[in-house]
């Protein structure tokens, strides 16, 4: 993130800075290695902070005269200069407690939701979903259906299992997908989410503040219930996505390189995760992926040709147009959780096709074999093609 620009801010440039709102959510820590990276600028950034805890403080439900009238009963104490500034941003002040306040109870969430995410150690050997109490539920292997009744407290997993929970709004619920299935999983809201394997999924039973945060580990379909008042987000390790009403995946497993998100429909925007804050909105558009590298800054927008490739797996199958041979026994591999290998010469042959992702690899494998008119051998644990 380049924060140059911040040595010619005032304190009125820092409150309506987006990155600076930003670094302010992340608490008294952040702000403090700001100031030590801009020592000059130390009074305009103790004022700007200020300001926006000032505006944190205030109740949204309030008339914006009343809330004038509490700015003015703030700056009662503070300097001539002071009070000048604030008048010269009053109207960038109403704006602010209707966004970017609201943006810094939505970082809270996602903070929170991230943190929780990443302190839990998880085991994909099974599928099931995790209560906010710590019960463990075992939802099947055969394609399993969980859906959540709009309060939150009521479960149906498979039109079989009626399972009743407290709610409470801090805590989290979270859906593990080993590695051979997918999950099908309807949030209170309505948004459904196809989750892929070796994923997992965790968000609230209920989403009762003024936004719906889910935190993604693996690869995941939504298809997200509208909701104005209450925008979506999909936080993962490298990035977050914010949803404007739309059907697109999300690719976001820990140990591989490249995380992406691919649009099928209306529209979204991206913030990658660097250092702990969140970079610039970047906005997509249907049939256009994005692809954030470890190594990278930005991510990196392209068009897509065949959505259908990267959005059959839900549907329970593989399909391919025109892919190389190497990339799609990276995907088979990937999706079993087991080891490939195929001859240099015969990596870079294409093949279009369809095959049903069936619970047992080796099925998938003779399939593929049978397309691409290719020679395969199992060898201990691993799978080996060759002419």
């Amino acid at each position: 993130m380049n924060l140059n620009r911040f040595n010619s801010y005032s304190a009125e440039d820092f409150v309506i800075d987006e990155n600076f709102c930003e670094i302010v959510s992340g608490g008294p820590l952040a702000v403090q290695s700001l100031k030590k990276q801009f020592p000059f600028k130390k009074h305009e950034i103790d004022l700007a902070v200020e300001m926006l805890n000032k505006l944190q403080s205030l109740e949204f439900h309030q008339s914006p005269e009343k809330k004038l009238e509490q700015w003015n009963q703030i700056l009662k104490n503070r300097k001539k200069s002071i009070r000048i500034l604030f008048f010269r941003i009053a109207a960038a002040i109403l704006l602010i407690i209707g966004s970017s306040a609201i943006a810094y109870y939505q970082l809270s969430r996602h903070n929170k939701i991230n943190q929780f995410a990443s302190t839990k150690e998880i085991n994909y050997a099974n599928a099931r979903l995790i209560l906010v109490d710590g019960e463990q539920i075992d939802i099947g292997q055969n394609k399993p259906i969980i859906k959540y009744s709009a309060d939150g407290a009521g479960i149906l997993v498979n039109d079989s299992t009626e399972k009743r929970q407290l709610v409470n709004t801090d805590g989290f619920n979270q859906v593990i997908v080993p590695f051979g299935q997918h999950t099908h999983l309807i949030l209170s809201d309505g948004t459904k989410v196809w989750i892929n394997s070796g994923s997992r999924l965790v968000y609230s039973p209920v989403f009762k503040g003024k936004s719906r945060e889910v935190f993604l580990e693996g690869e995941a379909y939504f298809e997200v219930t509208k909701d104005e008042k209450r925008p979506f987000f999909v936080g993962t390790n490298a990035f977050r996505v914010k949803v404007y009403g739309t059907k697109f995946d999300v690719q976001a497993y820990k140990q591989n390189n490249e995380y992406n998100t691919i649009l099928v429909e209306g529209k979204v925007s991206l913030e990658a995760n660097k250092g702990g804050f969140l970079s610039k909105e970047q906005f997509l558009y249907p049939d256009q992926k994005a692809s954030l590298s470890e190594n990278k800054e930005d991510f990196l927008i392209s068009e897509v040709a065949n959505i259908e490739n990267y959005t059959a797996w839900k549907d329970g199958y593989l399909v391919f147009k025109n892919e190389a041979f190497q990339s799609i026994l990276k995907r088979v591999s990937h999706y079993y959780n087991i080891d490939i290998e195929l001859n240099e010469e015969i990596q870079v042959r294409r093949l279009s096709g369809k095959l049903d992702l069936k619970d047992d690899p080796e099925r998938v494998l003779e399939g593929l074999a049978l397309i691409s008119k290719i020679r395969y051998a199992k060898t201990q644990n691993k799978f080996r093609f060759y002419e």
